[in-house]
């Protein structure tokens, strides 16, 4: 872990971003010690260990050529009360973006933040003037640049990003070269959300020391919502630097006190199970203001807090000290993480954008990889990105980084619409399965993967320019052969879709691999076909993209069973296997002893029925702990309500 406590041990970052209720962004001109030390104080009697304190930009530099020393002295003020109550910090620079409004400084006259080298000067005149004074706080445990820059600048190339960020972070460095830096982008970056913007985290992770996500998740899905903490995570992850979660929450306006209180839950241990290294709420306290911008305007900003306007805590606030134990245990026991991760392939146009695609192109690719990511995620399974690099053609052609696909490390690799890869990742992928990877894909029309009927073991009669569309509303689809999670006989059905041509399917005139499952015509839905010492699991739907235009969820369930028996198969000798809607387990050891923590979180807004299943019966389960009944030599079974958490101690 990269964050470590003044002993050098790890530490597990729980805390808030924070401001005082009675001035919020004007903390530092309406001057309250007395509330700051109060507020300190509640933090670590909540259970935090960190905070996130934000200097308002305009306060902070009223003249280009000074930072405002009475400013200074209260930031000192601060920070003083953080080692006296323990806390760590980390102050934040570039405030800049608010809750909904731009703060600017008086003296920038409209010049561009990034590239003016007047406006550059002045920002490395002020983070340096704060880094000399602050550094000899021992709590202070590192430094964020922004907050949420993307909104407060103008669009900018990556290439001018990049070199301003360098030039930023080296300017810390060459003062306090210890302590871990970051952006503070909220990791809106294209490698995360798919849109091309001027953060490549490809590029960023070159300067910054740990990568800070930040989102507030709506829509239609409740398990794209859920899932959004793990998929993010899992995303940024993948390019090399610790990730955390630095602002995340939910207004009280929005939702009911104790829906809050799930949401946090939700968040804390999706983020511990999926390896992120901390998360901060948004934020401490709610507010109350007659006409204070921004919260004028953006009223629902005032309730985001755990701390009502008459101190009295909200429901969440408990969820901090509960989530504190947990993340003690595991770190001052020595466990370490246990990872059988099936993979999910992310194509390198999700992140980097290659000249003319076909037109009409489609777009939706954040919500896309959140649906099968989600899809995986329901099934039970530890999933980890496998992303592929991108061939850079402006940096003459050379590849965005290595990719070692190994049947070792990754058993099993999810390929839903194979659609787009470099001719270098798809010779990858058939080593891969050669060499006795198992490969799922799914089809889609106008595929650009060569010779990919190869790999799936059909001859096919795809036409060019003209899906093919079955003329039914659904597909009804039978097992022919016990396989898995299924038994022969067994049915479900999938709903169609004629509207668009991403929804087309294959028609396939032949399958040499084994048939598991067909449609109501006889014809494949399911194939496995072996290639070398490996499989290719292919269906001739694209049923991701026909999952991602459904809000029918029913069918969704049986189809996890399919990613299930194929991760299963794969992972034959798992010690541990879960069984239950939308429940999401992380497995920690301690090394060299028959000694496992286990975590598991319901993440539906059911209460829902789970089965944890053991290889080894020698290994016998605390059941102390939970509440739960031993079905049989080896399963146990539980019942978790709507977004709880439960916890399993094993040893021999």
């Amino acid at each position: 872990m990269i964050f470590k406590d003044i002993d050098g041990n790890d530490l597990f970052l729980i805390g808030v971003n924070y401001w005082p209720a009675s001035s919020a962004i004007n903390m530092w001109t309406e001057w309250n010690p007395e509330e700051l030390i109060e507020d300190v104080g509640r933090m670590k009697q909540l259970g935090m260990n960190c905070c996130r304190p934000f200097l308002y930009m305009p306060a902070f530099m009223e003249r280009e050529d000074q930072v405002n020393p009475i400013m200074m002295e209260r930031l000192e003020f601060f920070l003083n009360i953080c080692e006296e109550n323990e806390l760590y910090s980390f102050p934040t620079f570039i405030v800049g973006h608010m809750s909904g409004e731009d703060w600017d400084v008086q003296w920038r006259d409209g010049a561009d933040f990034i590239t003016d080298r007047r406006i550059v000067d002045a920002v490395k005149l002020y983070i340096s003037t704060v880094v000399k004074r602050t550094r000899g706080f021992k709590y202070v445990l590192g430094w964020l640049l922004s907050n949420e820059l993307p909104n407060y600048i103008e669009q900018q190339s990556p290439d001018a990003i990049s070199q301003w960020v360098r030039e930023i972070i080296s300017t810390i460095k060459a003062i306090d070269p210890n302590r871990p830096v970051s952006i503070g982008d909220g990791g809106w970056c294209p490698e995360v959300i798919g849109e091309q913007n001027g953060f490549p985290l490809r590029k960023l992770n070159q300067y910054q020391d740990f990568v800070g996500l930040h989102y507030y998740p709506r829509g239609m899905s409740p398990w794209h919502h859920t899932f959004t903490t793990a998929f993010r995570t899992r995303l940024a992850r993948e390019w090399g630097k610790s990730v955390i979660i630095e602002e995340f929450g939910t207004s009280t306006t929005l939702c009911s006190e104790e829906n809050q209180a799930d949401y946090y839950r939700s968040v804390f241990y999706s983020a511990l199970i999926n390896g992120a290294e901390g998360a901060l709420s948004w934020c401490l306290n709610d507010f109350d203001f007659k006409d204070k911008r921004p919260y004028s305007h953006h009223a629902y900003e005032e309730r985001f807090g755990i701390v009502c306007t008459d101190k009295s805590l909200k429901p969440a606030a408990a969820e901090f000290e509960k989530f504190r134990q947990v993340c003690s245990e595991i770190i001052e026991g020595g466990y370490t993480k246990v990872e059988h991760s099936a993979g999910l392939f992310i194509p390198s146009n999700y992140y980097y954008e290659y000249p003319y695609p076909f037109k009409p192109e489609f777009r939706q690719w954040y919500d896309f990889y959140l649906e099968s990511f989600s899809l995986l995620k329901r099934a039970n399974l530890d999933v980890k990105m496998v992303v592929e690099p991108a061939q850079v053609l402006e940096n003459d052609g050379k590849y965005s980084h290595e990719l070692n696909l190994n049947p070792e490390k990754v058993p099993v690799l999810f390929v839903p619409r194979f659609k787009i890869m470099t001719k270098k990742m798809r010779m990858q992928l058939e080593e891969y399965v050669l060499n006795g990877g198992v490969l799922y894909c799914s089809f889609a029309n106008d595929s650009w993967v060569l010779d990919w009927h190869f790999l799936a073991g059909i001859e096919m009669d795809c036409k060019f320019g003209v899906p093919d569309f079955r003329d039914t509303a659904s597909l009804e689809v039978r097992v022919k052969q016990g396989w898995g999670e299924y038994n022969a006989g067994d049915r479900f059905s999938i709903p169609l879709d004629n509207s668009n041509p991403e929804y087309g399917y294959c028609v396939v005139l032949s399958a040499s691999g084994n048939v598991i499952m067909e449609d109501q015509f006889g014809d494949p839905f399911l194939i496995e076909h072996k290639v070398g010492k490996g499989k290719v699991y292919f269906t001739p739907y694209p049923v991701e993209m026909l999952s991602l235009s459904s809000l029918d969820d029913r069918w969704k369930t049986d189809w996890a069973k399919v990613y299930q028996s194929i991760y299963r198969i794969a992972y034959a000798d798992v010690e541990f296997s879960l069984d239950g809607e939308g429940l999401e387990m992380g497995i920690w050891e301690i090394p060299g002893e028959d000694v496992y923590k286990i975590i598991i979180l319901n993440h539906s807004w059911d209460e829902n029925r789970g089965i944890l299943s053991i290889k080894d019966e020698s290994l016998k389960v605390d059941s102390s702990l939970m509440d739960c009944k031993k079905v049989s030599n080896n399963k146990y079974q539980f019942q978790l309500g709507r977004k709880k958490v439960c916890f399993f101690n094993v040893k021999s």
